[in-house]
């Protein structure tokens, strides 16, 4: 039917849809008229059946769409679209006479038609029904409705852990050891039924609100006792797992791997945890499986310096690349991490987990699930009993969650169930001879919608009395905005950025693409995509070339924006600076006092037009600039001015890369103005790229990195300098106070390394400068004097360069030197090549980038 343009309309689809009993509706639909609060518009309507917990999001946007049909598979009510996978969409839904939660997968309807798909499907229920364990999602029951054919799941109310560490950033040591041992409780209970998971990830590991961690998604799972592993054998399948955390013997053959494969990618998942990236972020799908048979990942300690030894030592283990050197089985790496999970951890808090509909939230018609198991006071909080090899719940750290959804718009929800799933997770199960391992696009692909809802998920009275017009327009705000899905695991790829917990409400978001093709949900440029945009929302650039005049976000409205391209080369959306006609220079995008924004993956050009690229202001936590190019700008790249991020939410620069202009006074430059209170502080700039045009001379740009002004608590970690004057330059510290670590970076063909240019009793420095390495950069370190506070180890320089004046505390190489830089070749810019390049002794630390 079409979409209802009034209320009538909607009431009567509703009527038809069973949704709501009649005789509550009606006295529902009675009370609203005589007090006057019945509104005529059908959006507002709509919302207003949400907000008082008639509706969930889903259902009212299905109804806005004229769809009204289908809301039931089998024995079970449709609540919510919960997310789309690789082998099917998975919904919130309640057995219609037990009123139990439960989360359905269904299959889509091509792949019913396929036999390779079909049989996987039944296969997975059986790996599931094979197992009975609280660190494993359960499986209820198989069924078929019609030709749709459906897996009922435990519902598990919480987040993945691809999710938290996207959203948050990496973890404290001792929360991945519990999250670890709470997976490998799960798998040693598989181990013992003959069950390998051979899909271990982040993403497929969950937390729940009690703190309990569930491994899901068994559908690559093999039992033992095939041994011709006939299912994946028959269909031609060759590699099956996820590149980003496949064990390398499982690359050569996954029909033949043992529980050590599972034990590998979950060293691969720690290794995720603690570093907020997989072992091998770059390179293509074939090169990742290459790599994980012949090349170290980047070393734990160059990453997280301060990562206790041991614990290095555990994940290096998990991931040797000979089986035999990994631990045999997962009870022997829970041995080994007792001692670090011996401290009760708490759960998470309803602010840290995924906000649901009031229906659901306020268990309107049923009961929310509750978590397997016994629990135990422990420390002060209520936790789940310390996990055994017997099947209790391990305890586990919170894991803070933005709610994920899938967009409803467009087709019935169940005529997309085969193209919807299309662009899951799961590209290594297709029907082919040659190897189709994924890669891990959980990295590589955001999470598109989450809804708007407050900081708590129940509602209070107090609330209902801030004003029904008020509260009726969120509501109808997050229904029209798309926000058809409760928070759930993640069987479809997502990202975040925020690096730690918001103290604000979770916002919500619709995933809005700038176009020139047009398109449902699609506008022309960035200017008006930022118009339509609220926060939390993604904004997705599929052009390879967009013109911008200068863009300004809104603090009110674009908190935990996400702005990012997705072309179909895979290459940054490049951004071109056009300003005004009565305009000279400009800011290209000005992000200040705006927390949580996130820019991915974009290009600045300013076309020497633009001053800045970039400019920030005020009180910015949790800020993201990943995978961003600047070119073309005449005076900074990224312009930070009396900055501040939180500890626990950063500032953070993270793999851009900046191209100087001769003008350019700094690739990412901190001015701290004046006295005030507000200093450039928590600001991380980490494996980074920042390039001159030319020798290191009057034509070259300045610094990398500039302070001028006060800073504190800034990282500057593993990046890469060339053709610089300096790769730092500190102006003046205005009789403050400038603190920070300078660390693994490489600086080439620079005129100095760290350059000082006021004088250095203006000011109290305290920067710690270690394992860095100087290439054909005439002085490691230049001052006026020696830079009191200034403490500096295990640094080192070329033949071609020098330690300064004052000298920095470094050692001379006479070999090995940098290869000549390929500025195309990111993989090898400025790097030496793997297991080679200085080190502080044998078996130390790395130096320089790597």
């Amino acid at each position: 039917m079409p979409a209802p343009t009034t209320a009538e309309e909607l009431l009567d689809l509703l009527q038809k849809s069973g949704l709501v009993e009649e005789p509550r509706l009606r006295a529902y639909v009675q009370k609203l008229r005589d007090t006057a609060a019945f509104p005529t518009d059908p959006n507002k309507l709509a919302g207003a059946l949400v907000r008082d917990a008639l509706l969930t999001y889903f259902q009212a946007e299905q109804l806005l769409q004229g769809k009204y049909k289908r809301f039931t598979l089998g024995k079970y009510k449709v609540l919510e679209k919960l997310g789309s996978g690789g082998m099917g969409t998975v919904f919130l839904c309640e057995h219609k006479l037990m009123r139990r939660r439960v989360a359905v997968k269904v299959l889509p309807l091509p792949k019913s038609e396929d036999r390779a798909s079909l049989d996987r499907f039944n296969r997975e229920a059986r790996a599931v029904a094979a197992v009975d364990h609280p660190n494993i999602v359960r499986a209820y029951d198989i069924d078929q409705d019609d030709n749709l054919h459906f897996l009922v799941m435990e519902w598990v109310d919480g987040s993945n852990l691809q999710d938290l560490v996207k959203k948050f950033g990496p973890l404290d040591p001792l929360r991945a050891c519990h999250y670890i041992y709470g997976a490998a409780v799960g798998l040693q209970h598989a181990h013992e039924k003959g069950l390998i998971h051979r899909d271990i990830k982040p993403g497929n590991i969950l937390i729940d609100r009690s703190g309990v961690v569930k491994i899901l998604d068994l559908g690559l799972a093999r039992l033992t006792h095939d041994t011709e592993d006939n299912l994946t054998r028959q269909n031609d399948e060759n590699v099956l797992g996820t590149a980003d955390y496949l064990a390398p013997e499982q690359a050569m053959d996954s029909h033949t791997v043992d529980i050590r494969a599972d034990i590998y990618s979950l060293g691969a998942t720690f290794y995720y945890l603690l570093t907020g990236s997989p072992p091998f972020p770059e390179g293509s799908v074939a090169q990742k499986l290459i790599w994980h048979q012949n090349r170290p990942p980047r070393p734990l300690k160059s990453l997280r310096p301060e990562l206790p030894d041991d614990l290095i030592a555990i994940v290096d283990r998990m991931m040797a690349k000979e089986p035999a050197q990994r631990f045999a089985t997962p009870s022997e790496l829970m041995a080994v991490l007792s001692p670090w999970v011996a401290t009760p951890i708490p759960p998470p808090s309803d602010r840290e987990m995924p906000t649901l509909s009031p229906v659901i939230a306020n268990g309107q018609g049923g009961t929310r699930s509750a978590t397997a198991g016994p629990t135990t006071i422990v420390g002060g909080f209520t936790r789940p009993a310390p996990a055994t090899l017997t099947g209790a719940p391990t305890a586990v750290n919170p894991a803070p969650s933005a709610p994920t959804a899938v967009s409803g718009n467009g087709p019935a929800v169940w005529a997309t169930l085969g193209s919807e799933t299309q662009s899951g997770t799961r590209e290594d199960t297709q029907k082919k001879p040659e190897p189709v391992a994924r890669p891990d696009e959980e990295s590589d692909r955001p999470s598109r919608i989450a809804r708007r809802q407050p900081a708590k998920s129940r509602q209070p009275a107090k609330r209902r009395g801030m004003g029904k017009l008020l509260l009726g327009a969120v509501v109808t705000v997050a229904v029209l905005t798309a926000a058809a899905a409760g928070a759930y695991f993640a069987f479809f790829n997502k990202k975040g950025g925020d690096t730690s917990p918001s103290t604000h409400s979770t916002p919500t978001s619709r995933r809005i693409v700038v176009s020139k093709g047009g398109g449902e949900h699609t506008v022309g440029s960035l200017r008006e995509a930022l118009n339509k945009a609220s926060s939390g929302e993604t904004i997705v650039i599929t052009d390879a070339r967009i013109v911008e005049p200068a863009l300004k976000l809104d603090k009110n409205k674009h908190r935990d924006l996400t702005i990012e391209s997705e072309t179909a080369d895979g290459k940054p959306a490049v951004i071109e600076f056009r300003p005004h006609p009565t305009q000279k220079g400009g800011v290209m995008l000005d992000a200040s006092q705006v927390e949580g924004v996130r820019v991915r993956n974009v290009e600045f050009d300013g076309k020497g037009l633009a001053d800045k690229a970039v400019y920030l202001n005020g009180l910015v936590p949790g800020t993201l600039f990943e995978g961003v190019v600047v070119r073309n700008v005449t005076n900074a790249g990224f312009y930070l001015l009396n900055v501040a991020g939180d500890a626990n939410r950063p500032v953070t620069f993270d793999r851009a890369r900046v191209i100087l202009t001769p003008t350019c006074e700094g690739g990412v430059v901190l001015h701290a103005y004046g006295n005030t209170a507000l200093d450039n502080k928590f600001i991380v700039v980490r494996n980074c790229r920042f390039e001159g045009s030319s020798k290191p001379s009057a034509e070259s740009g300045k610094a990398g990195i500039r302070f001028d002004g006060a800073a504190l608590d800034v990282e500057v970690t593993n990046n890469r300098f060339e053709k610089l004057k300096s790769a730092v330059s500190f102006v003046r510290p205005g009789g403050r106070t400038s603190r920070g670590k300078f660390s693994n970076n490489t600086v080439s063909q620079a005129q100095t390394g760290l350059l000082f240019e006021a004088p250095v009793n203006e000011g109290a420095y305290e920067w710690k400068v270690a394992l860095n390495y100087f290439a054909r950069t005439d002085d490691a370190l230049k001052a006026q004097g020696v830079v009191p506070g200034l403490v500096a180890a295990d640094n080192f320089y070329d033949a071609r360069s020098g330690p300064g004046n004052p000298p920095l505390v470094a050692t001379k190489l006479d070999a090995p030197t940098l290869p000549e830089p390929d500025p195309d070749n990111d993989a090898t810019f400025l790097r030496f090549p793997a297991n080679t390049g200085p080190t502080t002794g044998p078996g130390k630390a790395r130096v320089g980038a790597h």
